[in-house]
């Protein structure tokens, strides 16, 4: 029988038909007022956050907004260095649009200085290497593979 659910047979649970399906969509989606992050992931191979004028919190992901102070927030060019937050060791091929194939670690680095972690790839380390705290700094793909997405860097140990 073949992989793709929408050959498989419905289940019932708990009185409802559940029916495999899949849905492949392509679509547009615009950035709006944060589309600099990710051109200049793409153009300048730069991680760029915003900076609250008022209470100095850093936000990366940006947001246009502080959401301490309700102040817009300005861009800044943050550090590639952080640490290891949180990781897991991705053992399956999720879609067939992934650019990295299994086993790949996969988890969130909390940039110099940044309020919340952002989410990365991690490469060049063995998954019994990794632990939180683990210094690292963020890689970029050479200019000619960039796309302008978040899989345009990934983070190697410091």
């Amino acid at each position: 029988m073949s992989d793709d659910p929408r050959f498989k047979p419905l289940k019932e649970q708990d009185g409802f038909a559940i029916i495999p399906d899949r849905w492949k969509i392509d679509y547009f989606a615009s950035a709006g007022e944060l589309s600099r992050f990710f051109l200049e992931l793409k153009d300048n191979a730069k991680i760029m956050g915003t900076r609250c004028p008022s209470c100095g919190s850093l936000y990366c992901w940006p947001r246009s907004w502080c959401h301490e102070c309700y102040v817009d927030c300005e861009w800044v060019e943050m550090s590639p260095r952080g640490e290891v937050v949180v990781f897991s060791r991705i053992e399956i091929n999720l879609n067939d649009l992934q650019q990295m194939k299994p086993p790949f670690i996969q988890g969130s680095v909390l940039l110099e200085g940044a309020r919340y972690p952002i989410v990365s790839f991690f490469r060049d380390v063995a998954f019994d290497d990794m632990h939180k705290g683990l210094p690292v700094k963020a890689v970029f793909l050479p200019a000619e593979e960039r796309t302008g997405r978040i899989r345009d860097f990934y983070f190697v140990p410091e």
